[in-house]
């Protein structure tokens, strides 16, 4: 009896076992791929959503600078001027010695020094340029709400501040004193660290914040005998504020001046950095519209992604600036320079001239 067997050739195991190898090998680099493309469009839509929305946030709160303010012209010696550029720890006197600040004058205190103002190159960074550390701008704003009283007429309502504070005070002052009348509301925009941070992130964890203070409308007056009214204080405004962008490399401020006095062909409107409007000859230009920009990163990494180099270079406004690169085989991520222009609605015309 003849008995017959089947089965596969040594050749043919062969090819079967290859053909097996390289459909798995396909399938695991599909998935890898997939991975790969994953992550770069959640980096993608993370910048993009972090620096969209935290963008229009603070646009609509510059908006608000000067607000209430019987002065339409701001420079840097306008009282309540909207762009806070002065305050009695640096302004200028005229020739009565009284000084011409933006926040006003009575108001003294840590809180007020150069370092709370409006300046450049004060923040922390995650930029060069050409191979030397910068540091961010800061932008203070300020302005009066418009307060609406309550329906028993005892409480000034005025909304809220960008740290999200009710900004609610008793037309009165209470019994046990405290704050009370309408209130100038001071809010200040800069970059800190975020202390809420991956231990893997290549640079310093900086997140654009927040922080909102007021201070009285109304002076505080001289209580007889005495002659010489008393101090005031902004109350709120210095600490760290609340974080409205997450992960942000680098923030820069200019200014867009209408300089009068330049005549024609030459441009009397421009864009000039703090630093450089503060260094011009008193009377300074007059503030019309702020240009802000940053320089925004994703939360989450994408891995060792060939295409991003350690060393990107982007323009943010009028820098040209060099993410600092990091030490070797850190994760990369994706970045991308956001930018506004904010025309200040609360300085058109001529009112208070």
């Amino acid at each position: 009896m003849i008995i017959k067997q089947k089965g596969f050739t040594l050749i043919e195991l062969m090819l079967s076992l290859t053909l097996g190898l390289i459909i798995s090998a396909a399938a695991i680099l599909l998935f890898f791929a997939g991975q790969k493309s994953l992550s770069m469009q959640q980096g993608v839509s993370d910048i993009q959503d972090n620096a969209n929305f935290g963008l229009n946030y603070i646009t609509q709160d510059i908006r608000l600078a000067n607000l209430n303010n019987p002065l339409a012209i701001i420079n840097d010696q306008t009282t309540y001027g909207g762009i806070v550029l002065t305050s009695s720890a640096n302004a200028a006197k005229d020739a009565s010695g009284t000084l011409l600040s933006n926040i006003f004058q009575q108001v003294t205190g840590s809180n007020v020094a150069v370092n709370f103002l409006s300046r450049s190159n004060v923040g922390p960074s995650n930029v060069q340029i050409a191979g030397a550390d910068v540091s961010s701008d800061q932008l203070v704003i300020q302005f009066v709400p418009q307060y609406l009283l309550d329906s028993t007429g005892t409480t000034w309502n005025g909304g809220y501040d960008c740290e999200g504070n009710a900004l609610n005070f008793p037309v009165t002052q209470p019994a046990k004193g405290g704050e009370f009348g309408r209130q100038v509301v001071v809010q200040r925009y800069f970059l800190r660290a975020d202390n809420n941070k991956n231990g893997q992130e290549p640079n310093q964890s900086l997140a654009l914040a927040c922080d909102a203070g007021h201070y009285p409308v109304d002076p505080v007056k001289a209580v007889p005998p005495a002659t010489t009214p008393p101090a005031m204080t902004i109350t709120g405004y210095g600490d760290a504020g609340e974080i409205i962008m997450k992960r942000v490399d680098h923030f820069r401020v200019l200014l867009n001046i209408q300089d009068d006095k330049i005549q024609p062909p030459a441009a009397s409107r421009r864009y000039i950095s703090i630093d450089d409007y503060m260094a011009l000859t008193a009377p300074r230009p007059r503030i019309v519209a702020v240009q802000i920009g940053v320089l925004a990163r994703s939360s989450q990494s994408v891995g060792a992604e060939s295409s991003i180099k350690d060393d990107q270079s982007f323009t943010l406004l009028d820098q040209s600036v060099t993410v600092k690169t990091p030490k070797a085989g850190s994760p990369k991520y994706i970045r991308q320079v956001v930018s506004q222009t904010i025309a200040l609605r609360n300085v058109i015309g001529e009112r208070g001239a």
